[in-house]
């Protein structure tokens, strides 16, 4: 009987020890240790990648007063501006107006009005080169939007919803 004992013990033991050998070869493991090479290569890729950041310089801005156009007396505003990084992307410049104060000038007119109704006039550009210059690139919003007191404009661009560059900022004041 010992010896059963012993030969069951052995088959069983070297059944385990096969059992325990390590599959190196195996597909499930092939697989996973292509997919995980993959993403470690693409990841190292990406972040060797330099970072561009879009961006606008406003480098002038000229305003003019009553200028004579269709809609009558008018501001005329004159930016020069450098772009970098935004091919074929829309952009828009934008002038927004405000009181003396800092408040905001409010507006009902459609065309001169952000969706928080607050005077604003823009026009779209989208440059065609990797880097492009603007220069008198126009903006008008007629004086008859303005009340009689003294004002602040901010130019500004955008491309999408994102903030570019910089603001130029003006001051000015409507007589009768």
């Amino acid at each position: 009987m010992r010896n059963d004992e012993e030969e069951i013990s052995r088959r069983i033991l070297q059944a385990l020890k096969k059992q325990q050998k390590p599959k190196f070869f195996d597909q499930n493991r092939l697989i996973f240790s292509a997919i995980v090479g993959f993403i470690i290569v693409g990841f190292a890729i990406w972040k060797s990648q330099p970072r561009v950041n879009p961006r606008v310089n406003i480098t002038d801005l000229d305003v003019y007063h009553n200028v004579r156009k269709s809609s009558g007396k008018n501001i005329k505003m004159v930016l020069d501006f450098k772009t970098a990084h935004l091919k074929n992307r829309s952009c828009r410049a934008v002038a927004y107006f405000y009181y003396k104060n800092g408040r905001k000038v409010r507006s009902t007119i459609s065309g001169y009005r952000t969706k928080d109704r607050q005077l604003s006039t823009g026009d779209d550009f989208r440059p065609p080169y990797k880097y492009a210059t603007y220069n008198n690139f126009t903006l008008y919003i007629p004086n008859k939007y303005f009340p009689r007191g003294s004002y602040k404009g901010e130019v500004t661009t955008y491309c999408g919803n994102q903030f570019l560059g910089n603001t130029k900022s003006f001051q000015f004041t409507v007589t009768p």
